[in-house]
């Protein structure tokens, strides 16, 4: 079976083609129609990035360095596309200019660690990370990276992560902390951990202002991680504490819904999908009916 690749149109919907049709025709012409339009152009580059396009994509990304002057993502970009080629010293060349120009901001050394450990360089790569979050801490995949670095040595990463929990704005080290905390079975703290997160993304916004997608991100990261760890009477807590239904995405009033249903409060679950149906995006809709109905339907056999 030939492997496919899709194209979205505009309202979003896939259109698949074969790989070689999408290298052969496709990418071409939509690297000519976007060739002066900065971000299509942009979107296009990363979404052939991905699929593993990595010629095409490096083309694009030349052109996308002369569009945007060199600027922070596209510098970024084409040492992500110099990396995933094997030439390291041309994306390490990239990413020091990044750095010199956006001295403020930390993705590059993020980036940069990479190069440092296919190297063997580890000092160097955890060096590069925490300088990448002292200055970004909210990168959710370098705190991983860098808790991964302390496990391969068998050492604790908590004590690393808890200083980039301190700096004004940040939310993932915590996120991550309450992870850890949950994988050894230390729920209290955990559970502060998750709820410190919380209160700084709420602390983003005015009080009548709907909630962030931050804020959406901390809650659902936070009851996901508690539901996969059985702790249904927490969830329900925690939810009680946090979740608005005026959330974009359905995800965290899911995990909520769930643990009352289990919890033998189908009627809360209802009213809980009730709310939060007017506010989501369209795309969730029919699945959270789905849900309503299935509740609605047990609710009343539950009467009989």
């Amino acid at each position: 079976m030939k492997a496919k690749v899709p194209l979205f149109d505009s309202l979003g919907r896939p259109i698949w083609f074969d790989r070689e049709e999408f290298r052969n025709h496709v990418i071409p012409e939509n690297l000519k129609a976007e060739w002066d339009n900065p971000q299509e152009l942009y979107e296009f580059v990363v979404q052939i990035f991905r699929d593993g396009f990595i010629e095409e994509a490096e083309k694009g990304a030349d052109r996308l360095l002369e569009l945007y002057r060199r600027d922070e993502g596209t510098l970024v970009l084409k040492a992500a596309v110099l990396l995933r080629k094997g030439d390291d010293v041309g994306a390490e060349k990239l990413l020091l200019e990044c750095i010199e120009k956006y001295p403020k901001r930390g993705v590059a050394h993020t980036f940069l660690a990479r190069v440092y450990s296919r190297r063997g360089d580890r000092e160097g790569a955890l060096s590069a990370l925490r300088q990448g979050l002292s200055l970004e801490p909210n990168q959710e995949m370098a705190l991983r990276w860098l808790v991964e670095l302390y496990q391969e040595k068998k050492e604790d990463p908590v004590p690393a992560l808890e200083p980039f929990a301190e700096i004004a704005g940040a939310f993932w080290p915590q996120l991550e902390l309450g992870r850890l905390h949950l994988e050894k079975d230390q729920i209290p703290e955990a559970l502060r951990w998750f709820e410190a997160a919380v209160e700084v993304t709420r602390g983003m916004r005015g009080e009548k202002e709907p909630p962030s997608y931050e804020e959406e991100v901390a809650v659902m990261t936070s009851t996901a991680k508690m539901r996969q760890r059985g702790l249904r009477d927490e969830v329900i807590d925690f939810c009680r504490k946090f979740w608005v239904p005026t959330f974009a995405t359905p995800f965290a009033g899911l995990d909520y819904v769930q643990a009352l249903e289990e919890a033998g409060r189908v009627q809360d679950g209802i009213d809980v999908l009730k709310a939060m149906l007017p506010y989501l995006l369209p795309e969730y809709r029919s699945f959270v009916d789905q849900r309503l109905h299935h509740l609605e339907s047990k609710s009343l056999v539950r009467r009989r």
